[in-house]
């Protein structure tokens, strides 16, 4: 598998921790926003708005994502339900494969500047 991009854990920014806490705001007609927090010394890390999101059952949610739009067969849908979650759990991997290899040392939102 080739690794292409960059995968960084959060850390905080006043003790270095990579242990974090996700506090999940859901408001109807707002976005979902996360709010991060060290777990360790419990300093605010971040805060993040959600676009979709995939739990430990990638179908599931794909499941959730497809109750709104609409498809033209059931094999269609079930052939892009297991290309989603094949791309998923590859995603996860490669991520946490590009840490283990290298890790970025640049702040996220650095990070997130050069992709932009």
């Amino acid at each position: 598998m080739s690794l292409c991009g960059s995968s960084k854990r959060e850390h905080c920014m006043k003790c270095e921790s990579v242990a974090m806490l996700n506090y999940v705001m859901v408001k109807p007609g707002c976005d979902t926003e996360v709010f991060v927090e060290c777990a360790t010394c419990g300093a605010f890390v971040a805060r993040y708005t959600l676009t979709t999101y995939t739990s430990e059952d990638p179908y599931r949610s794909y499941l959730r994502l497809m109750r709104k739009k609409r498809s033209d067969s059931g094999a269609a849908t079930r052939q892009a339900g297991q290309k989603f979650v094949t791309e998923v759990w590859e995603g996860y991997r490669q991520a946490k494969d590009l840490v283990a290899d290298s890790e970025e040392v640049d702040h996220l939102e650095e990070i997130l500047d050069r992709t932009e």
